[in-house]
């Protein structure tokens, strides 16, 4: 998904890609962005960098923010990929991966194998740099593969699992055969 924001004047363009990857203007990120209580108050993680954020949507696709104490107002356009019909129609059900954003301590695993996610469901919880992060399934599907245990050491970018779809839900509705 691509975006244009436009921060006091300044235009950004920024690209979340798959498994929470990030750039702003082509230039790769190390990004969290998680939500605080269904407040419009967020924890950002920029490359290492921990941050407090209160956002709030003002009028259209104006916003304004205060990031780190600092405010500021932003307009912000999305940007969808519309992928070519044929392609889609054609397209197989892809796995992904849940990578560890940051180096890191795994504490906990609620997920097992064969187990079927939601997403958004929280898959792994990391600790680093004295917080615990929630990974979250990226996809609905099922758990293909757990690759560390709890109380592993983990490196940034690291696959932790891997969600795929569901075969049950994948497989073609057989036909009746009438008499």
């Amino acid at each position: 998904m691509k975006y244009i924001i436009t921060v006091e004047g300044e235009t950004f363009e920024i690209e979340v890609g798959r498994g929470g990857r990030v750039w702003v203007n082509r230039r790769p990120l190390n990004v969290d962005f998680q939500g605080v209580d269904g407040l419009p108050q967020y924890s950002l993680l920029v490359d290492h960098r921990s941050y407090e954020a209160h956002i709030e949507q003002a009028e259209g696709e104006e916003w304004r923010m205060v990031v780190a104490g600092r405010p500021y107002r932003a307009r912000l356009q999305q940007r969808r990929r519309r992928p070519k019909p044929d392609a889609a129609r054609l397209r197989l059900p892809a796995t992904e991966e849940v990578r560890a954003p940051l180096p890191g301590l795994l504490v906990a695993v609620p997920v097992v194998v064969g187990q079927r996610v939601v997403q958004g469901e929280v898959v792994a919880v990391l600790e680093s740099m004295k917080m615990n992060l929630e990974l979250r399934a990226p996809r609905d599907g099922v758990v293909q593969a757990l690759h560390r245990s709890p109380g592993a050491e983990v490196d940034q970018g690291e696959i932790l699992a891997v969600i795929g779809p569901d075969e049950c839900e994948s497989e073609s509705t057989p036909t009746r055969n009438e008499a």
